[in-house]
């Protein structure tokens, strides 16, 4: 029996997930809702890019969830940050209950407590689509690191890999590693500046420091400024070992007691990780991805310091969080 799929937002993102779909090796119906023309030719030209079984799947178009007349056995929500709760409770109202949300999931702590509300009130379910910790290569990395009491990690990129938008992921990777999502976030070394975003002038983006810590000590920083390399580098270290990973270049350099490893990197993107994700939800109810309430925390603690530091700059009180 086929499955129903629905996508809300097929732009930049959605797209690749789109592309993701399609690769799935059983039958399913797509309900793509875009209201940008635009948008929606972009998708039909990346489903163009790839090579898939055409006799497997459906896709229908539509410009409003309005237009939905059926349930999906899962929604990928891909549309930006405004307004999403609203646009996933009015789905929820129309009797869905799985959905895999793209990060950031909203903008606000109010707005994500309504949504963790609706999804238990209506048995239903989210994953948050922070990819880094389905990746092969850091769950090997993983496996390195059992029985490490104290992990260091640290990212370093340019300003212009946006901070807002990102440090999510490197959040939920880290606590994933050390397998605490209670971290504690401190911005008091962002820089004095508010930069534009290319997502448009709702959102803004940060540059400079974020660090972090849980209870047994292991620490985060994430650094993005102007002055860095394109690249992004992690380092992963502990008092017995250090691994480095330039994600921009699928290398790896490893110190000390993994010498020994044949260790490789690669970043795996949407339209190959959404596949796997996806094909997991639909058989198994469950994925690698978090879940909402497994991403609640980071989440919190980034609206709480990026408020901190635009109420700051601009001595106006910021509700919702702009970042996407």
């Amino acid at each position: 029996m086929s499955k129903r799929i629905i996508l809300v937002g097929c732009g930049k993102i959605g797209s690749r997930h789109l592309q993701a779909i399609a690769k799935l090796s059983h039958e399913v119906k797509v309900d793509i809702v875009e209201p940008s023309y635009d948008s929606q030719n972009l998708a039909k030209l990346r489903l163009k890019e790839i090579t898939y079984d055409k006799t497997n799947h459906e896709f229908f178009w539509y410009k409003s969830v309005n237009e939905l007349k059926k349930t999906g056995d899962l929604v990928v929500v891909a549309t930006n940050s405004i307004g999403r709760v609203d646009l996933i409770l009015e789905l929820i109202n129309k009797g869905n209950t799985r959905f895999l949300i793209e990060k950031i999931v909203c903008q606000s702590v109010s707005e994500y407590n309504r949504l963790l509300e609706k999804i238990n009130e209506s048995n239903g379910k989210g994953w948050v689509n922070t990819t880094p910790r389905c990746f092969k290569s850091y769950h090997r990395i993983k496996e390195l690191l059992q029985g490490e009491k104290v992990i260091c990690f640290s990212v370093k990129a340019n300003s212009k890999s946006g901070l807002g938008t990102n440090a999510v992921h490197y959040i939920d990777l880290f606590s994933w590693l050390v397998e605490d999502n209670k971290i504690i976030l401190n911005g008091e070394s962002l820089l004095d500046e508010l930069l534009p975003n290319k997502r448009g002038q709702n959102f803004k983006e940060f540059s400079g420091t974020i660090t972090g810590t849980v209870k047994n000590g292991s620490s985060l920083s994430i650094t993005f400024l102007p002055n860095l390399s394109d690249e992004i580098i992690l380092e992963i270290s502990t008092n017995r070992l250090k691994i480095i990973i330039n994600e921009t270049n699928n290398k790896i350099t490893t110190y000390g007691g993994v010498k020994d490893y044949n260790l490789e990197f690669n970043y795996e993107h949407v339209s190959s990780t959404s596949t796997h994700i996806i094909d997991n939800i639909l058989k198994n109810d469950k994925c690698l991805l978090p879940t909402l309430n497994e991403s609640f925390n980071g989440h919190s603690e980034l609206f709480r310091i990026f408020n901190a530091h635009i109420n700051k700059l601009s001595k106006e009180d910021v509700e919702l969080c702009p970042i996407t």
